[in-house]
């Protein structure tokens, strides 16, 4: 599709689609293409009851918010979450990620996905918004049911089932803002709370919200983006004995994950004034699937394009999204997965996936990444 309709309409879909790097970047740039999912549905004539909690809980997401709101809101997220305080992580992280494979060791076979990938962000993100430690099995149980491949592919017609965990969340959640209003901590919830810019605050409603999708999508896209280098690693043995003799390799690695195999493989705009795709003029009110997953395949940007290549530079992918959406939680999970990935080829001396079958995986058009991934682990001396 890349090479042959790069852009246009798909009857099919109801969409327009876009498969190539430039129009992909330049509609990802583009404010007039709206990341508003909801009223993207509503353009496509799909009819779609959203549980009133859903809508609550994604009032200050970012992956749909549009000016000015979001230039707003995104600026008191950066000055209460910002790089230093990430950083300042590492540390933890690394105690965390530690911790978890004390526990695995001598376990010559298991789920790497279910064991590690899976709570090793969860637990970090609980620690960093200040979820009391006897909490955090709750959160892991809810994201368990809401990340589950199940509930990735339900699709709008599943979104009443996600109803119930989502507002025993969303009752926790507010709990645990009150309380830090009343009695702030060193975490960032409690700076979520107290962040002020030019007379500008978050509400109670908008850290709820903020905090529910850090946990939720920060956590699912971190999983994901660790089973994947796994992956990616096991099927390129040369760049896997590159990158353990050479660990300065490992951000570099990390990077080509997300161009070669990234966890969300499209995003979805809606065009809110007549606009060009490609060579189209499209009205109003049209939804789009931007195909990062194929851009990033351009072979006009990427050099042998299917080639997995550690050493690639530059590497502009779209895995992180690009513009004002550019992911907020990058940095967080570019030092999760570093830091994991170190360990790893600290504490297995040979780590590879079990291909006595093929891998299953999730719903491809909205999460790239397998539902389990079994591995056999030779523990380093």
């Amino acid at each position: 599709m890349r090479e042959t309709h790069p852009a246009g309409y798909d009857a099919a879909l109801s969409a327009w689609q876009i498969f190539d790097y430039d129009e992909a970047q330049r509609v990802l740039a583009d404010p007039t293409f709206s990341a508003d999912l909801h009223a993207a549905r509503q353009a496509a004539g799909v009819e779609t009851t959203i549980p009133p909690v859903i809508e609550r809980l994604t009032r200050a997401s970012f992956f749909t918010m549009t000016p000015p709101t979001h230039k707003k809101f995104r600026g008191l997220v950066n000055h209460a979450f910002s790089r230093r305080l990430v950083n300042r992580l590492e540390p933890r992280v690394k105690e965390i990620a530690g911790a978890i494979l004390d526990e695995l060791h001598g376990a010559e076979e298991f789920d790497l996905l279910d064991r590690f990938a899976h709570p090793l962000p969860m637990i970090v993100l609980c620690e960093l918004l200040g979820i009391p430690h006897d909490d955090r099995r709750a959160f892991q149980s809810w994201a368990g049911v809401l990340t589950s491949p199940e509930s990735v592919a339900a699709g709008p017609g599943g979104a009443a089932r996600l109803g119930p965990p989502l507002e025993e969340l969303e009752t926790y959640l507010a709990e645990l803002v009150r309380r830090r209003r009343a009695e702030p901590a060193a975490d960032l919830l409690s700076r979520l709370v107290s962040v002020e810019i030019d007379g500008d605050r978050l509400t109670d409603e908008d850290v709820v919200s903020l905090a529910a999708v850090m946990l939720l999508a920060g956590h699912n896209t971190t999983t994901m983006l660790l089973a994947n280098l796994v992956v990616c690693l096991d099927e390129n043995p040369g760049a896997a004995a590159e990158t353990r003799a050479d660990r300065t390799l490992i951000p570099s690695a990390l990077e080509e994950v997300f161009r070669y195999r990234g966890p969300l493989p499209r995003a979805l705009r809606l065009t809110t004034v007549e606009s060009r795709i490609g060579e189209h003029t499209v009205p109003a009110g049209q939804p789009v699937v931007v195909w990062t997953a194929a851009a990033n395949w351009d072979g006009r940007h990427f050099p042998h394009p299917d080639r997995f290549d550690i050493h690639r530079s530059p590497n502009r992918h779209l895995g992180f999204g690009h513009g004002m959406h550019f992911c907020l939680g990058a940095p967080l999970a570019r030092v999760v997965a570093e830091v994991a990935t170190n360990l790893l080829l600290d504490r297995c001396a040979d780590l590879s996936v079990q291909r006595d079958a093929p891998l299953q995986y999730r719903a491809p058009r909205v999460n790239l990444s397998p539902d389990t991934l079994p591995v056999r682990v030779r523990w380093a001396a």
